[in-house]
């Protein structure tokens, strides 16, 4: 008994010493935290993202607060993504995604709206953009995560111009929900509208592009391609199919 004892507290002592030892290791000077690099799309300086995060040079990577710093983060004004991992010995990684302006919409002031659906404010630099009109974003602020199902809709509209026809798509200005199912565009300089049909839009915009390759576009106010064959309405009020 006496003997089993004594190997008792020898292992004690052996994990005690052992795990004195690891946190005696954690804080050599080698892992003393001298920089943090920062990828993904935000532009910030060190001073700053010391700051945010509330990681401390000097102090072992081990021993600092990731979660925390992930946290603080999260909480800047656009931030919709963050990761954080310690690199070797004496850096940690951080990569940031702030959302970025895809499309515009109307608050009462005019706003972007990002892929993710955040309410962005607007900047000079910002591309041209189409507007989504049709709903009613009074009720939002920036930075307020909007869960319409129409921007997905918008979205993928501008998507598929961009892919399909990169000429439409720096033309259009506008994409309108109404109370139905059609989805209309406007195109600048003349105003064209197109009507499409939402639960249809990849095809509506390749018959869209055909019909714009064809130099149609340019003669012509309104374009319905909601019901297979094309209808093309002139500025006139005269139709073909």
């Amino acid at each position: 008994m006496l003997k089993f004892f004594v190997k008792l507290v020898v292992l004690l002592l052996a994990i005690a010493a052992g795990r004195l030892a690891y946190f005696k290791g954690l804080d050599l000077p080698i892992f003393a935290l001298k920089e943090v690099t920062v990828s993904g799309n935000w532009k910030v300086s060190q001073d700053s993202i010391l700051t945010i995060t509330g990681l401390e040079r000097g102090k072992s990577v081990y021993k600092q607060d990731l979660k925390f710093a992930a946290s603080g983060l999260m909480r800047q004004p656009g931030v919709v993504q963050c990761s954080l991992k310690r690199g070797y010995f004496s850096t940690i990684d951080i990569n940031v995604t702030k959302a970025e302006p895809a499309l515009l919409v109307n608050s009462g002031n005019l706003n972007a709206i990002s892929r993710e659906g955040m309410i962005l404010p607007m900047d000079s630099k910002l591309p041209v953009l189409p507007l989504v009109s049709g709903r009613r974003f009074a009720a939002v602020r920036c930075y307020d995560h909007m869960k319409d199902p129409d921007i997905a809709y918008a979205l993928e509209t501008y998507d598929a111009l961009m892919v399909r026809s990169p000429n439409l798509s720096s033309r259009l200005s506008e994409i309108n929900f109404g109370d139905d199912d059609a989805l209309k565009l406007y195109f600048s300089p003349a105003g064209t509208e197109v009507l499409l049909d939402r639960s249809d839009i990849q095809n509506g915009i390749q018959r869209l592009a055909a019909i714009a390759d064809s130099g149609l576009v340019s003669d012509t106010a309104v374009f319905d391609l909601r019901f297979g064959p094309v209808m093309v309405e002139s500025a006139i009020g005269g139709s073909a199919l």
